[in-house]
């Protein structure tokens, strides 16, 4: 997690010194040096550096002039303080100031293996909370809930992998819980002291999934000021999870197999190297195998993730979940607005267990928040339940019926937006934020599903 440094010192000899005790450490490392404070304060301002090591006592600017340089920064960088036994007292007022930590004169290559070692976890830290804090939905919930034999035989299987390092494909329908099952298999694992780091590949554009997989350099791209670590920096010594891997390009499968295969990559914009050690969990709502014979997905890949197959069972399969599920959502949902649990009656539970749940576990708990919020009554009965469960049926081209899914959404936003970009699948997956692989593979599955409209047949 650290790459780029600056050794100041106006001190040759010691300058020197450090700089070699760091490339003896790390060979990896990119050091800049700087003569003078004035000299490191200039490349802060230029370029992002990770850590400063800087000398206390230097003329015109000295180490804490650097410190409150390199820590106004954003991202701010961690600063080392270089003092003899005399300044003590100086570098910890630096310590208090946010300095990250303070090196004795004459330094030793051992006091600098520890300094670096202590800040290879505190920089994984502080980029883990920071995509933490992006990441998180708010609920915070995240347990497996259901005693169905399906669901218990995918768990038992998840955690019979979990003690190894092996890749792992988890299919299945949307909504089915296949991040649920990924987490499950971190936290039973070796790696659970380390991160677990998720990546929706259906989410973004191409490009941007790029830099968000491998991180990239400043200057790498326009908006690019800063260098960033990628997901699969964040994830060293933890656990990956590519979710929807079958939204890639091919460019980008390609990229993918060599860092399964060698473990490196080097970030957009960039020409060094970086090694992870980085467990890998991918997830398809997809058929990856009829994908590889369609050609569209790389056979290679296709068998380097497919090491131990799982395969999710969809609600409609789980016989008894659909009961556990509801009184789980509404109790959830009801503590967190504050209300009394509502009583669901017997013929509510009926009509939801012939109801097949297209978009499984997270179509119903959307329903039972909804139904959460609207109730009066502390009462939940078949009047309240809405005609698309209490009567399936298809709805009529172009109705939007109360309650949708968010897959029926999904499907209605980007028919819309091809119609308005008269079917340029460029100008529509730009306008979505997402590439245009994922939008080709959503008409495909319209169409293999008959929910295709005339016009775009």
């Amino acid at each position: 997690m650290i790459q780029k440094v600056i050794v100041a010192d106006d001190a040759p000899a010691d300058r020197e010194l450090m700089e070699e005790m760091l490339r003896i450490l790390d060979e990896g490392l990119d050091i800049s040096v700087a003569r003078n404070g004035e000299e490191a304060c200039d490349l802060l301002e230029k370029d992002a550096f990770d850590v400063v090591f800087t000398d206390l006592k230097m003329p015109g600017r000295d180490g804490l002039e650097v410190l409150e340089k390199a820590r106004s920064l954003e991202p701010p960088g961690e600063v080392v303080i270089i003092t003899g036994h005399g300044d003590v007292p100086t570098a910890v007022k630096a310590i208090k100031r946010g300095g990250f930590d303070y090196l004795l004169k004459p330094v030793g290559v051992d006091q600098v293996e520890v300094v670096l070692e202590k800040l290879s976890k505190h920089r994984r830290l502080v980029h883990e909370n920071r995509y933490l804090h992006a990441e998180l939905s708010g609920n915070g919930h995240s347990k497996i809930v259901g005693e169905s034999p399906a669901l218990r035989d995918v768990c038992r299987r998840a955690l019979h992998v979990a003690c190894t390092d092996a890749t792992v494909l988890l299919q299945g329908e949307s909504g089915t819980g296949k991040e649920l099952v990924s987490r499950l298999i971190h936290k039973a694992s070796p790696r659970k002291e380390g991160p677990f780091i998720r990546v929706n590949c259906a989410s973004l554009s191409e490009s941007i999934l790029e830099s968000e997989l491998f991180g990239h350099e400043k200057g790498a791209f326009t908006g690019a000021h800063a260098s960033k670590p990628g997901r699969f920096e964040l994830a060293d010594g933890g656990t990956l999870l590519l979710d929807e891997i079958t939204e890639t390009s091919e460019k980008l499968q390609a990229e993918l197999l060599r860092v399964l295969e060698q473990k490196e990559f080097e970030r957009v914009g960039g020409t060094r190297t970086v090694r992870v050690d980085v467990r890998f969990i991918a997830t398809t709502n997809r058929d990856l195998e009829q994908e590889v014979r369609d050609g569209d997905f790389r056979e290679d890949l296709y068998y380097r993730l497919n090491v131990v197959p799982l395969e999710l069972p969809p609600l409609r399969e789980r016989d008894g979940d659909v009961e556990l599920l509801t009184g789980c959502f509404a109790r959830r949902f009801a503590r967190r607005m504050g209300k009394e649990v509502p009583e669901i009656r017997p013929e509510v539970l009926d009509t939801f267990r012939r109801y097949p749940w297209p978009g499984n576990v997270r179509e119903l708990e959307n329903l039972m928040q909804r139904m959460v919020i609207m109730d009066t009554d502390g009462v939940i009965g078949s009047d309240d339940v809405p005609d698309y469960v209490s009567t399936p049926r298809r709805a009529p081209a172009g109705a939007v019926p109360w309650g949708p899914t968010l897959e029926d959404v999904e499907r209605q936003v980007i028919l819309e937006t091809l119609r308005q970009t008269r079917g340029n699948r460029t100008q529509a997956a730009e306008k979505l934020d997402i590439s245009t692989r994922t939008i080709r593979n959503k008409l495909k599955k319209y169409a293999e599903e008959g929910r295709l409209p005339e016009d775009f047949s």
